[in-house]
């Protein structure tokens, strides 16, 4: 993982840059750091070999990113959902151990917040039902992977939780901030445990 340092600089600074928009509140320099942060990720992971199906889940996520600015959830949702589906794939297949307490323990996760959102959430329960599944389908593969990929697949999770908690009514000051955050850092995680070479420590 050593090639295209400068990328993986770049998407650094994007994403301290995107933070700081939040701040300022101005709408399109947040649209267009955002819809930088994932190509940016997606060339460095491409000239550390990645897999196109890597490359396939972060083309998918700039399309998220960028519907979820323009507020549109459900398309948005659905092209995340076409990430999820990818990461799964390459993490399943990486798994050397499928832990049963790792996919119990994110089951009770997912029913509880599930059950703590559900009444807020209207008409988006059903969507945020199967997207947030999906969510953690990808945190407990990843988990399967070693610690690294699994706190990528965790980061991912809180990042939507954080969502989900905003969209059911629950929102407080520093919840963009910590979207982005936990997003960014669990992208790159996750996409640094997929090149080739990637130690799977556990």
């Amino acid at each position: 993982m050593t090639r295209g340092r400068g990328w993986l600089l770049a998407y650094g600074v994007l994403t301290v840059a995107h933070l700081v928009t939040i701040g300022i509140g101005e709408t399109w320099s947040q649209a267009i750091t955002k819809v930088l942060l994932m190509p940016t990720l997606a060339v460095w992971a491409r000239l550390n070999g990645g897999p196109v199906t890597l490359l396939v889940a972060l083309g998918a996520s700039l399309a998220g990113d960028f519907l979820l600015q323009v507020d549109q959830l459900l398309p948005g949702m659905l092209a995340f959902g076409v990430a999820h589906v990818c990461y799964v794939v390459l993490f399943a297949r990486r798994a050397r151990r499928r832990s049963l307490v790792v996919l119990a323990a994110y089951g009770v996760v997912w029913a509880g917040a599930l059950v703590l959102l559900w009444p807020g959430l209207g008409d988006n329960r059903i969507p945020v039902a199967v997207y947030s599944l999906l969510v953690t389908a990808t945190a407990v593969t990843s988990g399967w992977n070693g610690w690294q990929a699994g706190l990528g697949g965790a980061l991912f999770l809180i990042s939507d939780g954080l969502i989900g908690a905003g969209l059911a009514g629950h929102d407080f000051a520093a919840r963009d901030y910590l979207v982005m955050a936990t997003y960014c850092v669990a992208q790159y995680l996750l996409a640094a445990n997929l090149l080739p070479g990637a130690k799977h420590t556990r």
